[in-house]
């Protein structure tokens, strides 16, 4: 097995990314760039997702979805514990409705369809709440720093998550009035409570009709405020962290060379679950003790889609092939705000970061997925560390 590998000299750690790549993946008209500070290699067949870094900054969680594992890896690259608990065998979580996340340092957890569920950093199980039927959750969406977020609420301790479509045809009068942005759960009792409801003026009722994966809420918790995305309205919400969370402020957003998801007539409307990858918008939210972050997707122009589509009746792994490299190239953008929400750079994101699935911000640094190799099958996972600076 390979473990850490430090991929730059010591002499190079400061250098500006941008000044690693060719004139057109200039990161922004600005002086802001990203700068790497450190890789971390793990020896790994297969896809490999950052999912959580513990809160001592000793342990990353990752996930390959593909195995349905979690690995637990230190910071010598070595994976000190597989995990597997979905399905239903004993202590399994069954479908997980959440990434899995560091509860402390020596616990993780997960919402599954069983109940919450809390492990050892070894796999066994520690606690246990039972499901609640009430909880709905729509459209799983598997992204880097997309988990449940730790929460104090009026002194206690709760779990956001994220909220999102409901059940109802998206037709019915009030669909929209149900729609919220963040579920706060009771650890100890699995009660729910829903927060954040669509902003009247929000693009969403324009008279038209949106699907599920346009209304995939992304959230992030800073020391003052709730922020809250949603993937198809280019706006920043941001609402006061105590309750009922009111919303403090919010800030439209200026979307560069996107192909923005638009809504539907109510003829064409298909009432199935709706997660479409391939749709430009926001992807994923982040905060630190510094800045918000927002990532956003440029898409695949519709007429490549239907290209796409047509090949799909000819050569199925073709076809696949075709969509995973028109995915892999679509550019990829980060909002860079004050915690206030006043923009101070949009930066274009290098293709070898696999921005597209998000990242981490933690105590000043980014952490991004490698992206992978389209063209080579790798036996390696690569996670690099970042600073952002002016």
């Amino acid at each position: 097995m390979k473990t850490i590998k430090l991929l730059l000299a010591v002499a190079l750690l400061q250098i500006s990314l941008k000044s690693c790549k060719q004139p057109s993946e200039e990161t922004s008209a600005s002086n802001w760039s990203l700068v790497l500070v450190d890789s971390l290699q793990v020896g790994h067949l297969g896809e490999m997702m950052l999912l959580d870094i513990s809160p001592n900054q000793e342990l990353f969680l990752t996930a390959d979805y593909q195995k349905n594992t979690y690995f637990i890896i230190n910071r010598n690259g070595e994976k000190i514990s597989e995990i597997n608990k979905s399905g239903d065998q004993p202590e399994a979580f069954g479908f997980a409705y959440s990434e899995m996340i560091f509860w402390d340092d020596e616990t993780i957890f997960v919402i599954g369809s069983k109940g919450l569920k809390w492990y050892g950093l070894t796999g066994n199980e520690t606690n246990f709440v039972p499901f609640n039927s009430e909880y709905q959750l729509k459209g799983i969406m598997r992204n880097t720093g997309g988990g449940p977020i730790i929460l104090q609420d009026r002194g206690n301790t709760k779990i956001l998550y994220r909220g999102g479509a409901v059940n109802g045809k998206r037709t019915e009068p009030g669909y929209l009035e149900k729609i919220r942005g963040g579920t706060l759960i009771d650890p100890e009792t699995f009660d729910l409570e829903h927060i954040f409801p669509l902003e009247k003026d929000s693009r969403f009722f324009d008279g038209k009709f949106y699907d599920d994966g346009d209304l995939y809420s992304r959230l992030a918790v800073g020391k003052d405020f709730v922020y809250v995305t949603y993937d198809s309205n280019p706006v920043l919400y941001a609402y006061e962290k105590t309750h009922p969370y009111k919303l403090s402020f919010k800030r439209e957003l200026r979307l560069i060379n996107i192909n923005q998801s638009e809504g539907m007539p109510a003829e064409y409307v298909d009432y199935e679950v709706y997660l479409d990858a391939s749709k430009g918008g926001l992807r994923n939210l982040q905060v630190d003790d510094r800045y918000v972050y927002l990532m956003y997707f440029e898409g695949i122009p519709k007429e490549r889609l239907a290209e796409i589509e047509q090949l799909y009746e000819i050569d199925e792994l073709k076809a696949d092939a075709a969509y995973e490299t028109e995915v892999s190239k679509r550019e990829k953008r980060m909002k860079v705000f004050t915690l206030k929400g006043e923009e101070l750079s949009d930066i274009k994101l290098p293709n070898f970061l696999d921005s597209y699935w998000g990242f981490i911000a933690r105590d000043g640094f980014l952490y991004f997925n490698k992206a992978a190799n389209n063209e080579i099958e790798e036996d390696f996972y690569t996670l690099y560390k970042l600073w952002l600076e002016q």
